[in-house]
């Protein structure tokens, strides 16, 4: 990942969640596709509570399989580590 990026990771409770106006249509991957196209720039915690957010309201009140959503975030600056084979003083083996 480069700087600022992150990788969302997401059970398929979210996708196929079921809800809308009719109340038996899946969330879908169209759908937080479209969602996270507004998300630009945003951390990658608020990203996850956004779509949480979004499949909640989704699936109102009906039952629904459990959902779960995690983001892996590359730090904004990059400082140099013993990853990229700078280690300021540290030992490696």
């Amino acid at each position: 990942l480069a700087p600022g990026e992150f990788c969302l990771l997401y059970t398929d409770g979210i996708t196929e969640a079921r809800g809308g106006p009719l109340g038996d249509e899946m969330f879908g991957e169209a759908r937080l596709t479209e969602a996270l196209s507004h998300c630009a720039g945003m951390p990658a915690e608020a990203v996850v509570e956004h779509v949480q957010m979004l499949a909640s309201e989704w699936t109102g009140d009906r039952a629904h399989d459990d959902m779960a959503v995690m983001a892996i975030a590359a730090p904004r600056s990059h400082h140099l580590s013993a990853v990229d084979g700078h280690t300021r003083g540290r030992f490696t083996a």
